[in-house]
């Protein structure tokens, strides 16, 4: 490998790294998640056409600390119409030499509709890293946000950045 060569990916990962952390004045992407759904989330009746369902997930992590970390979750939704907002949710980031426990403080969601059929969703929200350990222990105490939206059945892609 030449000098030249060896000196680009350097700066390549610097930039990416920096980037990652917010030192380029933009909102720093921690990581981005690619998911599925574990299990079924079935609807349960809450009263006047509201429902309730618990969703399971399990994702790859890709970007910053986390990169190559398994993220495993679970959020409550109720739902109204199509619209649903998040009673709880909280997870586990597990990679190698760093644990990180989340809580998600709030979140909605939202179906896709395509000629009256509900093609996916798509939704936002926020939350805090309440533990983090190891090569994730800066990430103790912030709080991030997220957006996410399906990418296919029983998949989507969760993009957090930090606050």
């Amino acid at each position: 490998m030449t000098h030249i060569s060896r000196n680009l990916r350097l700066v390549g990962t610097l930039a990416f790294t920096l980037m990652s952390f917010g030192a380029c004045g933009q909102t720093p992407m921690v990581l981005r998640s690619n998911c599925q759904g574990v299990g079924a989330a079935p609807q349960e009746p809450a009263g006047e056409g509201r429902t309730v369902s618990v969703s399971q997930y399990s994702c790859l992590n890709e970007g910053g600390p986390l990169e190559g970390s398994v993220m495993t979750g679970t959020t409550i939704w109720d739902s109204n119409k199509g619209a649903s907002v998040s009673l709880s949710g909280s997870g586990v980031i597990r990679k190698p030499g760093s644990l990180v426990v989340y809580v998600v403080t709030e979140s909605t969601n939202s179906t896709t509709m395509v000629d009256g059929k509900v093609t996916g969703f798509s939704g936002t929200g926020k939350g805090v890293y309440q533990l983090a350990t190891g090569g994730a222990s800066s990430l103790a105490g912030k709080s991030f946000t997220f957006k996410f939206h399906s990418t296919g059945f029983g998949r989507f892609v969760v993009d957090t950045s930090l606050d």
